[in-house]
């Protein structure tokens, strides 16, 4: 496969993530605003979309020192869930970019089935 053609399809994966994530993201700040039609700079700034989605969802988010894991381990890392003991646990690596910690949330709560609070 030409490196262009895997270029342009991630292009375009990406692209598609980010316009659900927006989606999720308005949804979310509206519901918790009571407002249908939220701020379009809201929903840009994935802290504050991340924040608004850990909330609803009552998730806790721990930032893990991954320098302890091996090597090909910590290259691949991005995020984990676990439930313990009724706590809703998100641990994402420490200083990781905040697009990537909401890129992770929306695909945690798109296929664990996570409802919110």
């Amino acid at each position: 496969m030409p490196k262009t053609a895997a270029t342009t399809t991630d292009a375009r994966r990406a692209e598609s993530q980010g316009a659900q994530e927006r989606r999720v993201a308005a949804g979310v700040l509206a519901s918790d605003n009571d407002n249908p039609n939220p701020s379009p700079d809201a929903t840009s700034d994935p802290v504050t979309v991340f924040e608004a989605l850990t909330a609803k969802y009552g998730l806790r988010v721990v930032k893990w020192d991954i320098s302890v894991l091996e090597p090909e381990l910590r290259e691949s890392y991005v995020a984990h869930y676990l439930e313990q003991k009724g706590d809703r646990i998100f641990a994402i690596p420490v200083g990781q970019d905040p697009r990537s910690s909401l890129s992770a949330l929306n695909l945690l709560l798109a296929h664990q089935e996570v409802a919110p609070v």
